[in-house]
């Protein structure tokens, strides 16, 4: 054997029996200020062991030691440590670990049906487009629209109002409580869309007409719905709104079955677990198909791990869920404003959400346990989206928005390692802030085909002129690759769609109405068209379709021509 060999077996045994002296170690400096070296959070009560990553985190992730965990100091302060626990029937365990293996696949195998089930199309978040478009004239196209109402001030369709877009298989097509004339439809695709007048539409891609009667919450619904991406007819909708003609209405997340729309579980979001009592959930869940698990999170302050333990009988045409909750629970490092709005992204059993106390966090799925967080500057509403290139090579997207800095404060956009929690590099743009929060409150585009070295985010309000910027980085240093600037600015996420060669075109809506069509490698607008309304959701494509609604009360159908 080499001497070189020896070297490295030799220190990996010095390296296994050092590692829990030196977390025992970062565990007793907790309160001191370092500004290489942040200790990794601990719960309260928590067994050490339960601290570090889990052995089978990621590929190889127990290499990574705590000093090399790059987390901004100022996300741990000196006089105020970072505490979680997790909860189970109102109690704080001690410790926990899922008797199942929790490890979500890549992001074009979270789908079993086709179209956008989710915000953002899968765990990763890097899409809401499905299929490819033969483009032609480089043009869009109304090709139908519907008149949707309103609650109180709340019209249309409000942020992050993405609908879903599915193509169901005949037998569970027939299944359900379709329409006749539209279970005979050959390859019908249906939207479903949640809105701030208080219903769920089930829409033909098409033409706009209903496939079935809506579901009527009843209290404004701002969130994006999610179709279970395992094929069963499951829907998923929080809500984003708790008072109706000045009274209080009950507010949380529900569970409805797609064979005949019932109400199937509602989780309060008045939890008495929570540490916030606000109860909305404007966030959308991914669903683990090998634990049936959903994992959500709840602007109330807790992260809510779902055992579904659904049982349904295709055969029977029947389906039913016994839910079995645990909670992650957490205090900010930063201030004492809990509550996420953005969706969690997911790589393997490792999950990722911001709050709106600027808190980014990464965390162990399978154990209810932190691996490390990072301060980001300011509430963070826009989903965070992963890159995947392999070799435990993953990198998480996100941007904050400018709210709790006031006027003129600065919007930061970052690449990280996923894995460590590493900053890559950032770009910070100042924002007006004033009724309407400036920063980014869109999802960013993770670039494929000929936009792979692209990342695209969208910042709004931007300084001096309220408008806004569309924003192409570099993936690997960060630097503007094009920029386009408006009057105008945007909450709404841009959506990337590409030709079977590759080709990329991005679609953006804005607060004016207006929808544009932009080449994605050069940034040139090719075509815009007004909607007549503030345009605050996000749309979904499928192949050459776009489906968007608008704070006009319309939602519409669109061709990419």
């Amino acid at each position: 054997m080499k001497l070189s060999k020896v070297l490295l077996v030799f220190n990996i045994i010095i390296l296994a029996f050092l590692i829990p002296t030196y977390i025992i170690f970062e565990k007793n400096l907790a309160n001191q200020n370092s500004p290489a070296i942040s200790p990794i959070p601990t719960a309260t009560g928590a067994d050490i062991s339960e601290v570090t990553a889990s052995p089978d985190v990621v590929d190889k992730v127990t290499e990574i030691l705590p000093e090399e965990l790059d987390i901004v100091p100022e996300c741990l302060p000196s006089n105020h440590k970072f505490k979680w626990e997790v909860i189970k029937d109102s109690k704080k365990l001690e410790s926990y670990r899922r008797d199942e293996v929790v490890s979500f696949k890549n992001s074009d195998k979270y789908n079993k049906i086709e179209g956008i089930t989710t915000f953002r199309g899968n765990n990763y978040r890097d899409t809401a487009s499905y299929g490819f478009v033969d483009v032609k004239e480089e043009k869009l196209e109304k090709v139908w629209s519907i008149k949707i109402g309103y609650i109180d001030t709340w019209t249309g369709v409000g942020w992050n109002g993405q609908p879903s877009i599915v193509k169901w298989n005949d037998d569970l097509k027939n299944a359900m409580n379709i329409f006749s004339e539209k279970k005979n439809k050959k390859d019908l695709k249906e939207v479903i869309y949640a809105t701030l007048d208080g219903k769920i539409y089930f829409l033909d891609l098409d033409d706009g007409s209903n496939t079935r009667n809506p579901i009527n919450v009843g209290a404004p619904l701002k969130g994006s719905v999610s179709v279970d991406p395992r094929g069963y007819p499951l829907l998923y909708s929080g809500q984003g709104i708790d008072e109706v003609a000045g009274k209080k209405v009950q507010i949380g997340f529900r569970i409805y079955s797609l064979l005949d729309q019932k109400l199937l579980y509602f989780i309060n979001g008045l939890d008495k677990d929570c540490l916030r009592y606000w109860g909305a959930f404007d966030s959308s869940p991914v669903i683990d198909e090998a634990t049936d698990t959903l994992f959500e999170c709840g602007e109330n302050g807790l992260l809510y791990s779902i055992k579904l333990n659904t049982d349904y009988k295709p055969q029977e045409g029947t389906i039913s869920i016994n839910p079995d909750i645990t909670k992650y629970r957490y205090t900010s490092p930063v201030n004492g404003r809990l509550g996420t709005e953005n969706s969690i992204a997911a790589y393997k059993n490792l999950a990722y959400f911001a709050d709106n106390s600027g808190t980014l966090q990464c965390v162990d799925l399978r154990t209810l346990t932190p691996v490390w967080i990072r301060n980001i500057n300011d509430d963070t509403d826009s989903t965070g989206a992963i890159e995947d290139l392999g070799n435990s090579e993953v990198y998480l997207y996100i941007a904050n928005e400018v709210d709790l800095q006031g006027n003129n404060g600065y919007s930061y956009v970052r690449k990280i390692n996923a894995l460590t929690g590493k900053l890559m590099w950032e770009k910070g743009y100042k924002c007006t802030y004033s009724e309407n929060n400036g920063g980014a409150l869109a999802s960013p585009v993770i670039g494929k085909n000929d936009i792979k070295d692209l990342v695209i985010f969208n910042i709004a309000r931007s300084y001096k002129t309220s408008g806004g910027k569309l924003i192409a980085f570099d993936k690997n240093t960060g630097n503007e690759v094009w920029t386009i600037e408006s009057d105008y600015y945007s909450w709404s996420s841009p959506v990337a769609v590409y030709t079977p060669e590759g080709k990329s075109y991005i679609i953006q809506c804005d607060s004016a109405g207006y929808m544009y069509l932009i080449e994605g490698i050069s940034g040139k607008i090719l075509d815009k068209i007004a909607l007549n309304g503030n345009i605050e959701g996000s749309p979904a494509i499928y192949e050459d379709m776009i489906v968007v609604g608008t704070r006009g009360q319309q939602i519409f159908g669109i061709r990419i021509k």
